[in-house]
């Protein structure tokens, strides 16, 4: 498996929290926190989120590790769930910025181009640092056997909704053949993206050297050479 390069914690967007304490997901107590002191909570979640899940992880142990009483937690948050709507909001507002970077640096125009480009920026080039991908591991597979629903919350939608365009641009182009269902066509294969990916963040060995003929030749027998 190749290394991938170090990566560094995301900076917390001070809109997007201004934007949750409009939606009552936290209090404006939180928002006139330092902005290190907002950063430590938030990267606390991620963390301990992704190590314990949201069953696994107590309020108490969330104060003490971050450094706060218990009632300042709720100085902060209504609640626990509060505290993971908050973690996933904001992570997802930051792989919506990441997907936007991704399509910007495409290179190439074709489908194959732009799919290798997609998996290596999610896998081989990942932006995200190993802690968050265990978040990204909980939220989109662990947290649909927790106790508490989050609706309308779904990660993997970036994924999708990138495949798909690419999928129609290339039906529409020529490169995939016209009788294929574009829909179903990208939602096959985001699934499968989403499964490798997914697969490196849990340090399972992929092979990176023939990843276009799995990903491509494999899976789109129908993508002309």
């Amino acid at each position: 498996m190749k290394t991938r390069p170090h990566k560094t914690v995301q900076a917390l967007n001070e809109n997007a929290v201004v934007a949750l304490v409009q939606r009552g997901v936290v209090n404006d107590t939180f928002r006139r926190l330092s902005a290190d002191k907002k950063q430590r909570i938030y990267q606390t979640a991620i963390d301990l989120f992704g190590k314990f899940g949201y069953d696994g992880l107590a309020v108490d142990q969330f104060c003490r590790v971050v450094g706060i009483s218990k009632g300042s937690f709720f100085q902060y948050f209504p609640s626990k769930s509060h505290l993971l709507e908050f973690t996933i909001l904001l992570f997802d507002n930051y792989l919506e910025k990441m997907f936007v970077e991704i399509r910007r640096t495409e290179s190439g125009p074709l489908v194959r181009q732009k799919l290798s480009h997609l998996y290596d920026a999610l896998v081989v080039n990942s932006r995200l640092y190993p802690e968050e991908e265990n978040f990204y591991l909980f939220a989109t597979q662990a947290l649909k056997h927790s106790a508490i629903t989050l609706h309308g919350i779904e990660l993997e939608r970036h994924i999708r909704g990138y495949v798909e365009k690419i999928i129609r641009r290339g039906e529409e182009t020529g490169e995939i053949r016209g009788d294929f269902e574009v829909n179903m066509t990208g939602h096959l294969v985001s699934l499968i993206i989403g499964a490798l990916v997914r697969s490196t963040f849990q340090n399972e060995e992929i092979s990176l050297r023939d990843i276009d003929k799995y990903l491509i030749s494999f899976l789109f027998d129908g993508i002309k050479q």
